[in-house]
């Protein structure tokens, strides 16, 4: 179980299920940037049992939370996670990663949370997809893959403008949370290898009933909630 209480951002549905989407094949090392209480660091942990895996956050809560979660993981997936509360801005690896992945603050321009630390995480002010592109170009290593979740609108934007900057879009997903309404998230993989695209529909839930999900999100999860 992830511990998030000390966490501006609690464990949500978008960062997990871009864990769960990620494809960690051949990666040797991973960076998480914003990696809240640390659910993508522990599942890229256990879905890769090589690769060296980096998160890092800007808030003292989180770093806090993904240091003890971190801790309480088995010996081989703690052993290779490090935990660094460090701004993106500010961050200068003397590394290139194969995997970056993050799930970035959304709300660009709503109504200010009175919890400030809640308001500075989910607030792109804090940290812009734009912002995570331009890092991911110049440190990710010659075959890597950068992996976003974003509202679709911004999505859309971010798949626009990374292609701008060079990167090629090797897989998008396109989510809804039930058949009856319109797309909400859009998970992306860019790559600096032109690969055939691949697009695909994820519906989370049935509609049917609160918490029906679906056999599709059930099949991506299974390795990772308890009660799939």
């Amino acid at each position: 179980m992830i511990d998030d209480s000390n966490s501006a951002m609690k464990v949500g549905t978008d960062g997990t299920m871009l864990g769960c989407w990620v494809n960690t094949d051949g990666v040797q090392s991973v960076l998480d940037i914003g990696c809240g209480s640390g659910v993508l660091t522990t599942i890229c942990a256990q879905k890769n049992s090589e690769a060296l895996i980096t998160g890092i956050d800007v808030e003292e809560g989180a770093i806090k939370d993904a240091s003890s979660n971190t801790e309480n993981l088995p010996k081989s997936w703690r052993d290779r996670i490090t935990i660094t509360q460090v701004k993106l801005q500010d961050y200068h690896p003397d590394q290139q990663f194969d995997l970056i992945l993050s799930n970035p603050p959304f709300f660009e321009n709503s109504q200010v949370s009175p919890d400030d630390a809640r308001n500075f995480a989910r607030h792109t002010s804090s940290l812009h997809y734009r912002d995570i592109i331009k890092f991911a170009k110049n440190y990710l290593s010659e075959s890597g893959r950068l992996n976003l979740v974003l509202p679709y609108e911004n999505g859309k934007k971010a798949q626009a403008e990374g292609e701008e900057m060079g990167f090629f879009v090797s897989r998008t997903c396109v989510v809804r949370p039930v058949p009856q309404k319109p797309p909400h998230r859009l998970m992306i993989e860019f790559s600096n290898v032109k690969t055939p695209f691949k697009e695909e529909l994820l519906t989370i839930e049935t509609g049917v009933q609160r918490h029906d999900y679906t056999t599709a999100y059930k099949e991506l999860g299974k390795d990772f909630y308890l009660y799939f």
